[in-house]
């Protein structure tokens, strides 16, 4: 009775494609905080009020260069300065301003800082969330993982024949923005401009790809 024939299972290549790209920024984040502080809430509501309606009036302005105003934190509460004196009240509204237009940036961000009662820190340079180089990011790490693949089995005398499994290796994550200004303080001189350089964005893009490949040639082991 004859053996069965043992089936050999073809040689697989493991390979892990990268690539990181340098893109420019598409959109930047402006954060105000107003705060007032009086005698009494209803004071410091008033006067946060009319800061906040300040702030608004700027992001219209400023017209299509503002893709959003967003308000991101309320607070009102009783800040002690003095362990002798009781607290005053102190009303406070945070809001992430989003510019399209990168070129506004730094007339947007000197006009907020000449307003009464607000802080203003940013801008953080960021890309879109289906931004284009995203995508570009995975194509060019799965082109090098077929390229190192390529490599390898011409290494060994033989070539790829089957793809077999396709992972993510960590794409996301892989954007990473720089903050280019720190708070900013009032500014006064109405011929005043701000000059800002957005940094590059890096996008770093992986992948895991399995692939069989044909059998090697032996004679590659004997050289």
């Amino acid at each position: 009775m004859s053996s069965p024939v043992r089936q050999v299972p073809a040689p697989q290549v493991l390979v892990r494609g990268e690539v990181l790209l340098q893109v420019e920024p598409e959109l930047a984040e402006v954060a105000v905080t107003v705060r007032a502080r009086a005698r009494d809430r209803e004071t410091a509501l008033e006067r946060c009020r009319a800061a906040q309606e300040r702030v608004t009036a700027v992001a219209v302005a400023a017209g299509d260069a503002v893709e959003s105003v967003e308000t991101t934190a309320v607070s009102v509460h009783l800040e002690v300065r003095d362990r002798r004196a009781p607290g005053e009240p102190v009303a406070t509204v945070q809001t992430r301003l989003t510019v399209a237009r990168l070129d506004a940036v730094g007339e947007l961000v000197v006009a907020l800082g000449r307003l009464d009662d607000v802080e203003v820190s940013g801008p953080r340079w960021r890309l879109r969330p289906d931004s284009p180089a995203v995508e570009r990011a995975r194509l060019d790490a799965v082109r090098d993982a077929v390229h190192r693949a390529r490599q390898y089995a011409r290494a060994f005398g033989a070539e790829l024949t089957e793809l077999l499994e396709v992972s993510d290796a960590g794409l996301g994550g892989g954007l990473r923005v720089a903050v280019a200004s720190a708070s900013m303080a009032r500014f006064e001189d109405s011929e005043l401009d701000l000059d800002l350089t957005p940094p590059r964005q890096e996008v770093h893009g992986a992948v895991e790809v399995r692939f069989a490949m044909s059998a090697p040639d032996l004679e590659v082991f004997r050289r």
